[in-house]
């Protein structure tokens, strides 16, 4: 953790192929612009790129050039709308034709990836099934030397470990997770929870017309070496303000 990192962190897309689903797209250009603009050195897609499993090629062809633009490490996972099951439009897809920049952190069990130019780890599970057995926050693996530790989860925050709700993620995983950011997806609003050393965050949704008064954002996250991660809700359209830190 010998230098900063700047962090774009978007989730719950919902890319789709309806009449309006221009607006969608014209939003998440939006996202990769505000990546380019304040120069970030990470790019964190947190499930739900896409509304469902039928997107056109045309779609899929836009999702490769938009995420080309982008020049820094992309990470990515999949959600409850783009679950990896066998008709998953995700699955079918060959983020390779986007460049060797992005990973999408595919395993079940958990997939973690090192970047060494940015001493980051960034780690994330595979949603299988929607439902109560599915577990995000499961073998979130301890730190990795000095390096920045990023985890990665889609699911519903609730400190109602009893709950029948599915992909529950709690206080108490968060804190146990070490994690210095924890980019979280599913809930279509800007909310930021801290237990422990872990700032756990939902970044809002980038298209005006998914969800709520909170949407058309996403966060800007901060890693400074020696002080807590720092997320801030950035309205796209609005003039980037983050800065690389000294």
């Amino acid at each position: 953790m010998n230098r900063p990192l700047k962090i774009v962190h978007t989730s719950d897309v919902h890319l789709n192929d309806e009449p309006d689903g221009y607006k969608v797209r014209d939003a998440f250009s939006q996202v990769v612009d505000t990546v380019i603009n304040t120069d970030s050195d990470l790019f964190l897609i947190a499930g739900d790129l896409f509304d469902h499993n039928e997107i056109s090629r045309s779609t899929v062809e836009f999702v490769y050039a938009e995420l080309a633009r982008v020049t820094c490490p992309t990470v990515m996972i999949v959600g409850n709308h783009d679950v990896w099951d066998a008709r998953s439009i995700v699955k079918r897809m060959d983020f390779r034709k986007a460049g060797r920049h992005v990973t999408l952190l595919d395993d079940a069990e958990g997939m973690q990836v090192t970047i060494p130019d940015l001493h980051a780890t960034v780690w994330g599970r595979c949603m299988l099934d929607h439902d109560r057995s599915n577990k995000p926050m499961a073998g979130a693996p301890q730190r990795v030397g000095n390096y920045w530790h990023i985890g990665m989860a889609h699911g519903l925050y609730t400190d109602e470990a009893d709950s029948d709700r599915a992909s529950l993620i709690t206080p108490q995983e968060v804190e146990a997770s070490g994690f210095d950011y924890l980019a979280l997806g599913h809930v279509h609003a800007h909310r930021q929870m801290r237990h422990g050393n872990t700032l756990a965050c939902y970044p809002g949704v980038c298209a005006a017309h998914v969800g709520t008064a909170d949407a058309g954002c996403v966060a800007l996250i901060t890693l400074t070496p020696g002080k807590p991660a720092k997320a801030v809700a950035h309205t796209l359209g609005a003039p980037q303000r983050m800065r690389r830190s000294a």
